[in-house]
Order: structure tokens, then C-alpha cells, then sequence
């Protein structure tokens, strides 16, 4: 089971860029993941290679120390600017309705004797959090996939007041795995680690939260999508994550 991500949270900067000097800062980030991906690739079918045999690994570095040519630096500093305005403003039905959501969500509940052999570890403990009384709509595996285990378990639950939370771990220890996160694009903290906090919303008066974080040796996802502002559902994913332990 391999899986090579980096770095951390690159689809949501993708997705957020806009006009046609950003849309060629994406294309220059695509190319740079791609390649980085094959040279990956590369290393572990050469003779000899043992990446997969080693523990993953998960650092933060600064962006001046990331392996990028300069037009991704770019990219990630536009990203900074951006997040720095506070909650951004996303073009109407780039947030979907919780009927919308309910209706597409997986309707699989496993136990956690199942779970437990699908995972490279127990799946975290969410009963002294918030989502412990709510809803479990669903759940599917994430991350690296091989036959029936994975490096990673989602979940969904339906919470009143917030709307839709889908709450991912994976286990970034998994053999093959490497994670880098910018650490400039960090600007929350859980439990006193470093965090990335998304704030979304559209005229339709719905909005989206996504907190981002890593344990001892999971990476967690976060994220709220309803009605409503977007404020209380970023209180309510720190409250959550609070609680959370590998």
C-alpha cells in the first residue's frame, strides 16, 4: 500500500485560483506534482528500492525550503493572500445544499471489529467529541487503497445547527507516504499544533469550513457545509478537533 502526497491540501489551492495568470500558476503546479509523482514512482520499482519498506513521513517546511520552481511558489503565495482576507467568496453552486450532499453521501456503517482490520491502526475515537451524538450517515475509505484495507477512513455525520460534517484521518505513517505541508500556509493551531483553517461562502447564504491538522500519526480533515455563516461552524470544528486523539 504507497501513496505520495504532496503537498498537503493542493486541490483546495486549485480550485481557488482565478484568472488567467492564476490558471497558468495552476498548470505549473499540476506539471510539478505530476512529475514529482513519477520521480516517486520511479524510486520505488528501481532495483533495490526500499521506500516502501520505510515508516511515512509528515513535515512541515517553509516555502522558501519546498522542492518548486518559482512560478508554485507564486501559486502558494497568491494562496496566502488570499486566506489572509478571512472568509472567501466562492461563485454560486461551488457549495452544494445539504439535501444535495445528503443524497450522494455513501450509506455503508462498518463496526470498528470490521474497521480495525481494513486500518492500519483503530479508527480515532470520536465519542468525547461533538459528532459522538450525532448522525453517522455513512462512511468509505480514503487514502491509499489496497484491495480492502486503506490509509485512511471518512466519515459523515449530520449535525443540527451546522450541517453536513465529514470528518477523514489517515494515517500518514503508512510505508510510501510523504507529506509536506507549508508551513505559511498554517494559520490555526489545535491542541497547540500547527493547523490550516478554510473559511468559504457564496450569495446563497451557505458556507463551508475546513480545518486541517496532523497528530501522532494521522493527518486529520475537518469539514462543515450548511446554511448559515461560516463562523460558528469553524468554532464548532475547533471544538471538535480539540478532542480528538490519535
Amino acid at each position: 500500500m504507497k501513496s505520495l502526497t504532496i503537498p498537503f491540501l493542493i486541490s483546495g489551492l486549485l480550485c481557488s485560483a482565478q484568472g488567467h495568470g492564476a490558471q497558468n500558476e495552476v498548470d505549473a503546479v499540476g506539471k510539478w506534482l505530476n512529475e514529482r509523482t513519477m520521480r516517486a514512482a520511479l524510486e520505488d520499482s528501481s532495483p533495490g528500492a526500499r521506500r516502501g519498506e520505510l515508516e511515512g513521513t509528515y513535515r512541515i517546511i517553509p516555502l522558501s525550503e519546498l522542492d518548486a520552481p518559482e512560478e508554485v511558489k507564486q501559486h502558494f503565495r497568491a494562496e496566502m493572500a488570499r486566506n489572509a482576507s478571512g472568509v472567501k467568496q466562492v461563485t454560486d453552486g461551488e457549495i452544494p445544499s445539504q439535501a444535495t450532499m445528503i443524497s450522494s453521501l455513501p450509506r455503508t456503517v462498518r463496526s470498528n471489529a470490521e474497521l480495525r482490520g481494513r486500518l492500519p491502526t483503530p479508527p480515532t475515537d470520536l465519542q468525547r467529541t461533538m459528532l459522538g451524538a450525532a448522525e453517522l450517515m455513512g462512511m468509505e475509505p480514503s487514502g491509499a487503497l489496497d484491495g480492502l484495507k486503506s490509509s485512511g477512513l471518512t466519515r459523515f455525520y449530520r449535525l443540527n445547527g451546522v450541517g453536513i460534517v465529514e470528518f477523514n484521518e489517515d494515517n500518514y505513517r503508512t510505508p510510501g507516504t510523504s507529506i509536506e505541508v507549508i508551513a505559511e500556509l498554517q494559520n490555526a493551531r489545535v491542541n497547540g499544533t500547527p493547523a490550516k483553517l478554510e473559511l468559504v461562502a457564496d450569495d446563497r447564504g451557505r458556507s463551508r469550513a475546513t480545518l486541517v491538522w496532523a497528530g501522532d500519526s494521522k493527518v486529520y480533515t475537518l469539514i462543515a457545509t450548511g446554511e448559515g455563516d461560516v463562523g460558528p461552524k469553524a468554532a464548532v470544528l475547533q471544538e471538535i478537533a480539540a478532542a480528538v486523539r490519535d
